[in-house]
């Protein structure tokens, strides 16, 4: 059986290298965010504690993420709150480099 994660809570395209910033305070805890970067590409994921979108974003532990295979992404599960995510294509220029949180 293929299983692949679809991202059922969240899921986008950085079709650029504009930041992508979402709320997470209805999200399920725990959660799996992941990332999957197209070759070329690299992607950082900042988490926020802060109550009202604060400018307090912290690294997620993967560090930089780089083109991975094509059945491969790399995730990080969340055991407890935090109040926004962000996602970035801080590298390269492909469009299709995706995210999500399942």
């Amino acid at each position: 059986m293929n299983q692949k994660m679809n991202g059922l809570v969240l899921h986008g395209t950085l079709a650029d290298g504009t930041a992508v910033e979402h709320s997470t305070k209805s999200y399920p805890i725990p959660c799996t965010v992941w990332v999957k970067p197209v070759a070329g590409d690299t992607v950082n994921v900042w988490f926020s504690r802060g109550l009202d979108n604060e400018d307090d974003y912290y690294p997620w532990p993967n560090g930089e993420v780089t083109s991975v295979s094509a059945d491969d992404a790399k995730y990080q599960v969340l055991n407890s709150g935090i109040t926004h995510i962000k996602f970035q294509r801080t590298a390269g220029s492909g469009t299709t480099s995706t995210y999500g949180v399942c």
